[in-house]
Parts: C-alpha cells; structure tokens; sequence
C-alpha cells in the first residue's frame, strides 16, 4: 500500500513539473538592422502552425510542410521586428513580445540549449552555421492553456537580438510607493 501511494505521489509530482509556468512578464522585443534569415530549427506540436513576419504579407514556415534545417530570407528591418505563430488547427495567433490574456507565447534566447530539447540537429546546425551572427531563438507555445514549455516549434533569427523589456527607474518606483503610503494615510484618518 505504501509503495502505491509513493508512486501515486511521485507520478503527480512528474505531471506536475512537466507543466511549466507562463511567461507573464515582458521579454522584451526583438529587434534587427539589416537582411533577417529565419531557420526552422525545432517542432515538437502536433498542430499545424504557420509562421510570419507581423505587418508582412506572405508565410515563412508551416510547420508541417517545413523541413527542419530550412533558411528563408524575411527581409530587411531597421529597428523592432515582431514574429507571429497562427496554430491553423486552433485558430490562435501569437506573436512576440504580445501578451495575450497577460501571457507571452514566445520566449528568447541566444541559446538553444535553454530550451531543454538536447542539442540541435544536424541540419539545424548547419543552416545556423551559415547565419552571420546575432543568433536569437524564439520559442513558441502554440496554443493556450499549453504546458508552457516554449519549445513546441522554436526558430533562430540572424541578424536579430532581443531587447529586454524596460524595468522602472528607482526613482519611480519610490515616488509610486511614496504616493500609495500617502493615499493610505488620508484613508486612515479618515477611518
């Protein structure tokens, strides 16, 4: 009996920690100066997803047709460049740096490895190898209340960086705080 529910408990704990939690803080933009490469390095989503360039006509990859490895030229950028993941299958639209619902379906990372899906393919590396530099992965959750993984499809983007999101001055938050201590103290004596 107690080694069933030592397993009853082990296995909640594993279900547990395959549920990762939402990004629900900014990571920032991605921005670009020059010819953007896009390569298709990674899918793990069974649902059939398209990925564009925001404000661009035209499909970069679907993920189903899409072979692992391919490089397709996106055009130049000057300054903020935003991607966007269309799950067909569900009619959802993601994009980067876009919370929807206060949940951001993207993460970035200049290293794949961060993804936790072992090391990139052969032909993955090979078209990354190609890339001049400023490597940026984008990883997507492809659909809502997903398991928050940002792994199912993951892109490299050359050359793009991210660009974290702006945190507020010392002296903002202060004055902020400053504010809500005042609004505390007429509400006291008021009371």
């Amino acid at each position: 009996m107690k080694n069933l529910v030592l397993a009853a408990i082990l296995s909640l704990g594993a279900a547990t920690a395959a549920q990762a939690a939402p990004i629900t803080v900014s990571p920032g933009d991605l921005s670009s100066m020059g010819q953007i490469t896009a390569v298709f390095v990674y899918r793990d989503a069974a649902d059939t997803s398209t990925l564009s360039r925001a404000g661009a006509s035209g499909i970069i990859f679907n993920n189903q047709t899409a072979a692992i490895g391919t490089s397709v030229n996106v055009g130049a950028a000057s300054g903020i460049v935003s991607f966007q993941l269309n799950n067909l299958t569900r009619g959802t639209t993601f994009a980067t740096g876009v919370a929807d619902n206060g949940i951001y379906y993207a993460n970035y990372s200049t290293d794949f490895s961060s993804f936790g899906v072992g090391p990139l393919s052969a032909a993955a590396s090979a078209a990354i190898a190609q890339l001049p530099n400023n490597v940026t992965y984008v990883g997507f959750e492809d659909m809502r209340d997903g398991d928050y993984d940002y792994n199912d499809l993951i892109f490299a983007f050359s050359p793009v960086v991210a660009t974290p999101a702006p945190v507020p001055e010392p002296a903002s938050l202060a004055l902020f705080g400053m504010g809500l201590l005042g609004l505390g103290l007429i509400r006291r004596q008021r009371g």
